[in-house]
């Protein structure tokens, strides 16, 4: 399923650009010794991303271009 934040109402695409940027903010700064908590936290963001879309799967596009796959 595709979502064009664009389509979206303002609380939900600040919620939804809230968990992506957590998202890859994490995967910028996971320590090796400590993947598997960055990970479980990562999954975390998706459920998220999940549970406000009400969508188990999709691409999140902004301006014509991807930027989240859940």
């Amino acid at each position: 399923m595709d979502i064009h934040l664009e389509d979206l109402d303002k609380e939900t695409r600040f919620n939804l650009k809230l968990q992506i940027e957590l998202y890859n903010l994490a995967e910028k700064v996971m320590k090796e010794e400590r993947k598997d908590d960055f990970i479980e936290y990562m999954e975390e963001r998706r459920e998220k991303i999940r549970k406000i879309l009400k969508k188990d799967h999709g691409k999140i596009y902004e301006n014509g271009e991807v930027i989240f796959s859940f």
